[in-house]
């Protein structure tokens, strides 16, 4: 449980962004649907410089490296998910979302945010 107090919000919140800017910037490199805009790239350095700032300020402890790879993951199959929805013909998106949905979830217990209340009577004993 004390491993919990222990996950920084902000990294886990850039590396979100390192993921969604990343797939957004391969996207627009790679498909032919999605058209060319510079901002995704812009975006990808200024979010991966501030996470590598972030890494190098303060010692990542306890969960938040994990919780940090859950985040990048969501980030990465999330952007799939929207993209695949908005283009129908680039194929499905259940697989995306369902990956995205599972570490969501996993990322919420690790951060303890999905965690059940505990009971007065454990608190006492």
């Amino acid at each position: 449980m004390s491993a919990s107090k222990l996950i920084r919000r902000k990294p886990i919140l850039l590396a979100l962004l390192v993921g969604l800017c990343g797939n957004a910037t391969l996207a627009t490199l790679s498909v032919s649907q999605v058209s060319f805009s510079i901002f995704p790239i812009i975006a990808l350095a200024l979010a991966a410089r501030m996470l590598y700032r972030e890494y190098l300020s303060a010692p990542m402890e306890g969960d938040t490296p994990v919780c940090t790879l859950l985040a990048f993951l969501v980030g990465v199959f999330g952007y799939s998910a929207i993209l695949r929805t908005e283009f129908p013909e680039m194929g499905t998106n259940f697989l995306s979302v369902m990956i995205s949905l599972i570490l969501v979830i996993w990322l919420a217990i690790k951060m303890g945010v999905a965690a059940r209340p505990v009971a007065e009577e454990d608190v006492k004993s």
